[in-house]
């Protein structure tokens, strides 16, 4: 389904996010919700990091060191779980107050997924390193696609967790405006191991590789469902399956 620019329901938020309730406890429960997903987040982006040098690096240590961490991100989500729970259990909230509640609870699942792809790039690069190769597995031209794709996709999801602190629809759409340098990077690194026959690259490595890289691609992609989630919260509205461009040119000209 696809929105214009005439379309007002985008217009502003249904709803003062920063006024608070009147009972002082909920708010702090929501705020404990909030930190629990900004730690997750901050977790991820550290491991993506990590995986992403241990690959380009051949560092093996760098690849443990994001594996021996991975639970860490998984005890947030769980707590982060609990905190629902406890939250819907307690409060019984509706209408917006349910929607924040859910919202953040699919926010959780997102970056806890992204972490997933984290440790999926830890383990690639282990299994890289564990095949035989004469000389330098992964060539300098194949460092820097890998590395423009990681600026790429950590930037996006560090936006995103944190648009979540306020519900800051600026900084979601910030995100959306930049998925195409995502796909842009994402296809520049494809087509690097496409010609990765002239680099000496066998088939089974350029496939690892390219899995590699699919994740990255999707650590942004998480990034992007994050930022709709916020745009739920803060206008009301499901944007899931609009138009980007239409929605961005909406949201823009009604001022965000």
């Amino acid at each position: 389904m696809e929105s214009s620019t005439s379309d007002t329901t985008l217009a502003k938020p249904t709803v003062d996010l920063t006024g608070g309730h009147t009972v002082r406890r909920y708010d702090q429960e929501l705020a404990k919700l909030r930190s629990i997903i900004l730690q997750m987040g901050e977790r991820v982006i550290d491991q993506t990091q990590a995986a992403v040098a241990a690959l380009i690096e051949e560092d093996e240590s760098q690849a443990y060191r994001v594996l021996d961490r991975e639970p860490l991100v998984d005890y947030l989500s769980l707590d982060a779980d609990e905190e629902v729970f406890r939250v819907i259990a307690r409060r019984q909230p509706t209408a917006v107050d349910l929607r924040i509640v859910l919202a953040l609870s699919k926010i959780a699942g997102e970056v806890e997924r992204a972490g997933d792809k984290a440790a999926r790039i830890a383990r690639q690069a282990l299994e890289l390193r564990q095949q035989e190769t004469d000389g330098v597995l992964v060539t300098e031209a194949l460092r820097e696609a890998f590395q423009a794709l990681d600026d790429k996709a950590c930037c996006m999801f560090e936006r995103s967790v944190h648009a979540v602190t306020t519900f800051d629809v600026t900084q979601a759409l910030a995100i959306f405006e930049n998925e195409p340098a995502l796909y842009a990077a994402a296809q520049a690194l494809r087509e690097q191991l496409s010609a990765s026959g002239s680099d000496g690259l066998v088939p089974r490595q350029a496939i690892t590789l390219f899995h590699c890289a699919q994740a990255l691609k999707h650590i942004g992609s998480h990034a992007s469902n994050i930022a709709e989630q916020v745009i739920y919260v803060a206008l009301g509205q499901d944007v899931r399956y609009r138009n980007r461009e239409i929605l961005i040119e909406t949201l823009r000209h009604h001022g965000y």
